[in-house]
């Protein structure tokens, strides 16, 4: 999870290891991490390095990574600046 997750999450860290439960999805992870609401709608959720949905389903092993969207930075003329 980036830094800036990490800092708000419960737990505090950016890497964290849970144990699987049958059942579980991505954005279990998300809300066992205390985010709700916009803010957790905001947060992506990769699983295996593949973007996957929220209510995608887990399994053993699976690797979730929390990852915030970033936009904005200075558009080059020529280069979609409008």
């Amino acid at each position: 999870m980036s830094d800036i997750l990490a800092e708000r999450a419960l737990s505090g860290e950016m890497r964290l290891r849970l144990p699987y439960q049958a059942g579980m999805s991505a954005g279990d992870v998300i809300r066992r991490e205390g985010f709700r609401g916009e803010e957790a709608q905001a947060i992506l959720t990769m699983v295996n390095g593949e973007q996957r949905p929220h209510r995608h389903p887990l399994q053993d092993g699976d690797t979730v990574e929390l990852v915030i969207p970033m936009v904005g930075g200075e558009a080059r003329p020529g280069r979609g600046a409008r």
